[in-house]
Order: C-alpha cells, then sequence, then structure tokens
C-alpha cells in the first residue's frame, strides 16, 4: 500500500510539473490568428533583433514577422545562449483565391510539390550561412491544432554548433500562406515537450 502512494505522489508531482511548463500568454497576430507564448519564451526584440536582422540582410534572408526565443536572450543573459529555441510565426499574402481555404483538404501530390521545391531550395542555400542538411524529413500533409497543413523538417548543423531539429507548417488560407516553423537544439530534447503544447495553442483565423 505503501509503494501505491508513493506512486501516486510522484504521478501527482508530474502532472504539477507539466502544468507549470505550459502556462502560456496569448499573441494575437494581426492577419494571422494567436498562438500561445509559454514562460520560458519571449518575443525577440531589442538589442538581439536587431543584429540577427542583420545577419539574415547579409545572407538574403527573409526576418519573419514574428519570432519566439528562449527567455531572456533579449538581454543578452549568458545563461539564455546555453540553449537554442526558435518558433518562426511568418506569414506571405496574395490575392483571393491564390491558396486553398483553410478548411480545404491538402493531398500529397501537393505535399509532393512542395518537398521537391523546398528541399533543393534549402540543400543549395545551406552553405551561405555555412550549413548543412544532414537529414530530410520529407512533406507529408498534416494538421496544425486542427488546421490543415504541409509539414516538413529537417536536421542541420551550422559550422561545428550542435545539430538543430527544424520542423515547417505550411497553411493555406485563401490570399495568404502562413508558415510556422518549429526549431530546436537536439541535445536539448526539453524543447520537443514545449513546442507539442505551443501547437495544440495556434488558432488561424479563416479568410
Amino acid at each position: 500500500m505503501k509503494n501505491i502512494y508513493i506512486l501516486l505522489f510522484s504521478f501527482l508531482c508530474s502532472l504539477t510539473s507539466i502544468a507549470q511548463e505550459t502556462k502560456f500568454s496569448t499573441v494575437k497576430i494581426e492577419g494571422f490568428g494567436s498562438i500561445g507564448l509559454p514562460s520560458n519564451m519571449e518575443i525577440q526584440g531589442g538589442v538581439y533583433k536587431e543584429l540577427s536582422d542583420r545577419i539574415k540582410e547579409i545572407n538574403g534572408v527573409n526576418a519573419s514577422k514574428v519570432i519566439f526565443q528562449q527567455k531572456n536572450l533579449n538581454s543578452l543573459d549568458g545563461s539564455s545562449m546555453q540553449t537554442y529555441a526558435r518558433v518562426f510565426i511568418r506569414t506571405e499574402t496574395g490575392t483571393a483565391g491564390d491558396f486553398k481555404k483553410l478548411s480545404e483538404a491538402l493531398t500529397q501530390a501537393e505535399a509532393d510539390e512542395v518537398n521537391s521545391t523546398f528541399k533543393s531550395q534549402i540543400e543549395s542555400e545551406a552553405p551561405r550561412a555555412n550549413a548543412k542538411v544532414l537529414e530530410w524529413h520529407k512533406a507529408i500533409t498534416s494538421t496544425l491544432n486542427g488546421h490543415n497543413a504541409i509539414k516538413y523538417g529537417y536536421k542541420r548543423q551550422i559550422g561545428t554548433n550542435k545539430p538543430v531539429l527544424v520542423e515547417v507548417f505550411m497553411l493555406q488560407n485563401n490570399d495568404r500562406l502562413h508558415i510556422v516553423t518549429f526549431e530546436y537544439r537536439l541535445d536539448d530534447n526539453n524543447w520537443s515537450t514545449t513546442f507539442t503544447s505551443i501547437k495544440t495553442t495556434v488558432k488561424i483565423t479563416a479568410k
């Protein structure tokens, strides 16, 4: 009986821990919808954002509209640099009918086209950032919190830095395309749990 109580106590403690890890603030993004910002992340801004945008400009990479990163990186706190985690939320706009509606089903043929286009593009551009693609995860039809999406991913390494796992969701929404990207360093798998929770908070406004 004592062992049962010990197991129950451990289980309750684990639930408390999970609850603490999944405290979110809702971030509303114009033209997108909303997404939860967990307490262990922050919106990129300040001096760090200026430096990051400058590097992207040099490397010819478009800056994302909203970026989540590990907490305290904006203030260049040393401890925050011991890990790496990013969530990029970007929206590309067109005209009505350029893309499928958010509720419309996507096909594997569309995923194959995405795979062909982005695999070659990413692999060819990687050397410009002193990076290499270690592993490619083929594009498939998927969902992001119930919203139809095409998902692909890869493992990359920049210079001698530790490898990073990248997961990309592309969501068509009539006159716009939403791209939500999750990245974390593979030697810090705790971010996988955080990202799983973030995905459940995504709410996209249908156009």
